[in-house]
């Protein structure tokens, strides 16, 4: 099969254009992360809290043992070392954890204003980009590729997870015209 580059090339930006989210679907989608990602950081910011105190619980329970061997010589030698050293473990693991769990800043904000940018734009950008940055475009938009038949894309190909649902639903009656608004005549 012989098919132009252009022809080709124009069949592709055709397709990324059926695949372009509404402004409406931007909002919902901007909307429902967001409310997520508030959801997920405040329920880490809570972990991290829970987290951060924990040391300082050990710690405090550290400074009686100290003040029971030192002060108050209410415990052996024996007792002493055998509470410390477990102490001191569970301070070591408390600070670990805590700064494992340390919440990554993402700016999903800056994120989504760029995807809000880019998106219903991905045809446009796909004709002036390089070919480098095509490639990428084609591998987010089709991961597993998609087939190309001689005379259009065949829409069998995997797309990435936010643009699978993008695409209108086609049926056998889809080159019919709406029947709404269409009055019979009466006369």
């Amino acid at each position: 099969m012989n098919v132009s580059k252009a022809k080709l090339e124009g069949l592709f930006a055709d397709e990324l254009a059926l695949m372009q989210p509404t402004p409406g679907y931007m909002r919902l989608l901007k909307e429902s992360v967001l409310r997520i990602w508030k959801a997920r950081k405040a329920a880490l910011r809570e972990e991290l809290d829970r987290s951060e105190r924990a040391p300082k619980t050990i710690q405090d329970k550290l400074n009686r043992l100290d003040e029971a061997f030192l002060f108050e010589r209410s415990i052996d030698i024996e007792t002493y070392d055998r509470h410390a050293e477990k102490l001191r473990e569970e301070l070591t693991l408390a600070r670990i954890d805590r700064h494992s769990g340390q919440l990554e800043e993402l700016d999903v904000e800056g994120i989504l204003a760029f995807a809000e940018r880019v998106l219903p734009r991905a045809g446009d950008l796909w004709v002036q980009a390089s070919l480098d940055q095509r490639q990428r475009f084609q591998q987010l938009f089709f991961p597993d590729g998609i087939a190309f038949d001689g005379n259009r894309f065949v829409r069998t190909g995997v797309t990435a997870p936010a643009f699978s649902y993008l695409r209108e639903i086609e049926t056998e009656n889809e080159g019919l015209v709406d029947q709404t608004g269409i009055e019979p005549v009466t006369s």
